[in-house]
């Protein structure tokens, strides 16, 4: 499938002829090879670091074309992944699972993170997470109060609208009745978890952690201290939205809208909307059938939606690229030859002094006497009529 594309000829070399290659012809492979490491290592460190299965399905989703060994390669030999993400020894214990929600925005899970070190009064971070598609919220906070809790939640409600459940610990903000009356009084019920028990809020514990290492990830990539972690909160955020989650086997983005996210990273484009200056615009003011179909024009800037051109009059407009096509090449034109004009000669009727029987050259055909088929007479069979056997029991009357 890689190779339907080109046209390419397959040629036989047989096995005495196959010499091994040296190490000079495998130069230029390496170069391109370590131009693609490179490349994935720069994708790597703009989604914040992700780890090997969701980094292979978002490579996956842009269709680019990494192996995924070449990403595991290249996330085991991460030094940033290696400091903030280590790999520890541990133990799984399976644990009892917890009332699953059956549509998004039904039951939320809230939980405050912090204090976290900031050169502004923003201390804490109250996180928010849908259960059904892991579609994570972040608001920064000065203080953990009541009210603060309400004044985030009520901007959350405003833009997706009432949740059924929410879900906290045993937070005293969370357990106060001012929080409590402002979501009964809208219809939400409340629980909370059991003491000393932090796996009965896993999921936004879980959130808790991934957030502040995608945070830590993001400030290590642009070389920022951890003070100025709001500055990357929202692209950490954005990478946990865009990335595969493996208990839904899909992004949050698409669990919870239905569509895919778009991303400024990892957009292909075809090379003629990179490097050629005059591409084919459609006309779509045709009067007639019979003018043409398109119109070149100059291409000054595009994307992987939409380009910027300029018509022959000066006019300068943006064009989807749907619209738009490449210029041929100008290649060899092949001339056919002209095919020989075949002359068919009618052979003259044969005339009644004429025999009948021709002299047929090269050929060994014998011609058939004609048959009249009006004129023979039609011949019946002789064979005596007789009835089935089945019958020899029965008599007619």
């Amino acid at each position: 499938m890689e190779l339907a594309p080109f046209n390419y000829d397959i040629i036989y070399r047989p096995g005495r002829e196959n010499h091994v290659a040296d190490a000079l012809s495998r130069i230029s492979a390496s170069m391109n090879s370590q131009s693609r490491n490179l490349k994935l290592k720069e994708l790597h460190d703009h989604l914040c670091h992700p780890g090997i299965t969701r980094m292979h399905h978002w490579l996956k989703n842009k269709n680019l074309p990494y192996t995924i060994e070449e990403i595991r390669v290249m996330t085991n030999n991460c030094r940033t992944c290696a400091e903030i993400k280590p790999k520890y020894y541990r133990h799984s214990d399976p644990l009892p699972e917890l009332i699953k929600a059956t549509s998004p925005f039904e039951r939320i899970s809230i939980d405050f993170k912090g204090p976290v070190p900031t050169n502004t009064k923003n201390r804490f971070i109250l996180t928010v997470i849908d259960e059904y598609s892991c579609f994570p919220f972040a608001f920064p906070c000065s203080d953990v109060s009541a009210k603060t809790v309400i004044t985030h939640l009520n901007s959350l409600f405003m833009l997706f609208g009432m949740p059924s459940y929410v879900h906290s610990d045993r937070g005293a903000s969370f357990m106060s009745s001012e929080v409590k009356q402002y979501l009964h009084s809208r219809g939400i019920a409340t629980s909370r978890t059991t003491a000393y028990n932090p796996q009965g809020n896993g999921q936004v514990e879980k959130l808790n952690s991934t957030l502040w290492k995608a945070i830590q990830l993001a400030l290590k990539t642009h070389n920022l201290p951890i003070e100025q972690w709001e500055k990357v909160l929202s692209f950490a955020l954005h990478s946990i939205r865009s990335l595969l989650c493996t208990t839904i086997n899909c992004t949050p983005h698409e669990r919870m809208f239905r569509h895919n996210r778009r991303s400024p990273n990892g957009t292909s484009m075809p090379t003629w909307l990179t490097e050629a200056e005059q591409v084919l615009l459609r006309r779509c003011d045709r009067s007639s059938k019979y003018q043409p179909l398109v119109e070149e024009v100059d291409l000054l800037e595009s994307n992987a939606d939409y380009s910027f051109v300029r018509l022959r009059d000066g006019r300068e407009t943006t064009v989807s690229n749907r619209h738009l096509a490449p210029i041929g090449g100008q290649g060899e034109i092949i001339a056919s030859r002209p095919e020989p004009e075949v002359v068919v000669q009618q052979p003259h009727p044969p005339t009644i002094n004429q025999d009948i029987n021709l002299e047929l050259q090269d050929s060994n055909v014998q011609l058939q006497p004609v048959v009249d088929l009006e004129s023979e007479t039609l011949r019946r069979s002789a064979r005596t009529r007789r009835p089935p056997l089945y019958l020899r029991d029965y008599s007619s009357s």
